[in-house]
């Protein structure tokens, strides 16, 4: 069978499905309408949404009613598309034991996104990621051998952590000013850290990226 090429009118872009090429004609840069119209702002609530599914797809009735939007209608025959699709994408029994296996060993090793809060894949910030090289240059510390990062507190985690000595760094992303919730969470980590006598630093990136050297000079006097 010959595959159809669809070819967009405004940047001669070529696409194999009409879907997709319409999905492109409304982002696409030389289409004078969305130049007109200039790079769509995202709005608190749109910011609200993709934080309130932390990581997990969001289909479009949570998105609608996260957003405050009209139900979407699905027609009969995109029903019965859905159902098709949906029972020949139905897990094997064997692959549905991969899965199990692969959530248990992902809550033993604490990367479950429910964990603390943990990130799913570990995968470090840029602010993270920053220090660590801070870490291993100005101090030759190495993650895991000097020190731990994610590390279990109560229901939370923590950025950094040397739980021997009681001592641990936070750096805060943008979501921590934001959002109420996550300043509320900050907050009661904050109140059960001091309970249990650990020293704390809590940075923004912001803070840290216009001054690194105060940062490092604070952490220095930690007696890392």
């Amino acid at each position: 069978m010959e595959n159809i090429i669809i070819k967009c009118e405004f940047c001669g872009r070529d696409f194999g499905t009409k879907n997709a090429c319409n999905s492109h004609r409304g982002k696409c840069k030389q289409n004078p309408e969305v130049a007109r119209k200039g790079p769509k702002e995202k709005s608190e609530a749109w910011y609200a949404a993709m934080h309130a599914k932390k990581g997990h797809a969001m289909n479009q009735y949570i998105k609608a009613k996260t957003l405050g939007l009209p139900k979407p209608v699905v027609s009969d025959e995109t029903r019965k598309k859905l159902s098709l699709s949906s029972s020949k994408r139905r897990a094997s029994d064997e692959t549905k034991k991969k899965i199990s296996e692969g959530m248990k060993k992902a809550h033993a090793e604490g990367r479950a996104h429910n964990i603390g809060e943990c990130r799913w894949n570990n995968e470090p910030s840029y602010p993270e990621q920053w220090f660590m090289k801070v870490l291993k240059n100005e101090f030759g510390l190495e993650k895991d051998k000097d020190y731990k990062m994610e590390y279990s507190f109560h229901k939370f985690s923590l950025d950094f952590a040397w739980p021997e000595k009681k001592i641990c760094i936070e750096i805060d992303g943008e979501q921590h000013q934001r959002f109420q919730e996550q300043k509320e969470r900050d907050l009661e980590k904050d109140k059960l850290l001091k309970e249990e006598d650990w020293v704390e630093i809590r940075k923004s990136w912001k803070e840290i990226f216009n001054n690194p050297k105060s940062f490092i000079e604070e952490v220095k006097n930690l007696g890392l």
